[in-house]
């Protein structure tokens, strides 16, 4: 585990910061890169959403990994990752980030089943 902060000043929740629309896109990218990096080393985070990702000096940290679900262990996890993609998609869509959260999701299922 990590403090992600100051001493006197941690992280806010992504959910409690405006981010500057020339930032959104990059920060986006980083979380489902994260995303996929995460199903690659079999995790699917479970709840993600903006109440779980903190916003520190320009970068972002995913928090929160205890309901995390394996998913050769499961095979109904595709619709967590799912779930988990639109939450970030419908975040960033604030910003004019328009992305199709299905197809993300499938892009990156695939490739995690194609190994």
């Amino acid at each position: 585990m990590e403090y992600i902060g100051d001493i006197n000043d941690p992280a806010p929740l992504l959910r409690e910061v405006t981010l500057e629309k020339q930032e959104a896109q990059s920060l986006f990218d980083c979380v489902i890169r994260n995303i996929a990096l995460s199903l690659a080393c079999d995790r699917i985070h479970g709840d993600l959403s903006e109440y779980y990702i903190l916003h520190w000096s320009g970068t972002l940290s995913i928090i929160d990994f205890a309901q995390a679900v394996d998913p050769r262990q499961n095979p109904a996890v595709y619709a967590l990752l799912l779930r988990d993609i639109e939450r970030v998609c419908r975040y960033f869509a604030r910003y004019g980030i328009r992305t199709n959260a299905n197809s993300l999701a499938s892009e990156m299922w695939e490739r995690y089943q194609g190994g």
